[in-house]
């Protein structure tokens, strides 16, 4: 599995760095091998010549990118990474993708649905959660006011700090016409 782990961004120097926008901490040092491209399926092989922290942002030089312009031919594009290159030091610490597949629970114990998928926002990292009894979604926001925050890797559910009722306006109906 692949992990988007920040979009090229401006070139930097003559030597074919560029920042990597939509991060804000280092790229790992344990990530050697990365693809770049508009979508994973189209995606180039590169390899990491040199990770950099420079003035608060992640760059880096990539076999992909010989000089400026061809940083520049890259700009926009996706960054990946395999996941099994990502590690995760301790239980405390996640990859938004270890929600995926997890039960959501509220503050009564009632079944909400399942994470289908995580998207950060700007304000927020959302929960993408399916319900199949109501064949519909509802984006909930991974803040406190509604989120237990104390979840761990390898756990199946995530519990909510408020009841099913609170998101009952926001469901999204997946293609259904309401009655």
């Amino acid at each position: 599995m692949f992990l988007k782990i920040g979009i090229v961004g401006r070139a930097l120097g003559l030597q074919g760095s560029f920042y990597v926008s939509g991060r804000d901490e280092p790229i790992p040092t344990t990530v050697k091998q990365i693809k770049i491209g508009r979508s994973i399926e189209t995606a180039r092989d590169a390899r990491i010549l040199k990770s950099l922290w420079q003035k608060g942002r992640a760059s880096i030089v990539c076999d992909l990118a010989g000089d400026r312009t061809s940083a520049e031919l890259l700009t926009g594009m996706s960054i990946w990474v395999d996941a099994s290159n990502i590690v995760v030091e301790d239980d405390s610490e996640y990859l938004l993708v270890d929600l995926r597949g997890r039960e959501v629970i509220d503050v009564n114990g009632e079944t909400i649905g399942i994470v289908q998928d995580v998207v950060r926002m700007p304000a927020s990292t959302n929960l993408i959660v399916l319900s199949e009894a109501r064949d519909a979604d509802v984006e909930i926001p991974v803040i406190a006011d509604y989120v237990e925050m104390g979840f761990k890797r390898g756990e199946s559910r995530i519990k909510l700090t408020v009841a099913a009722e609170t998101f009952d306006e926001i469901w999204n109906s997946r293609g259904k016409k309401p009655k």
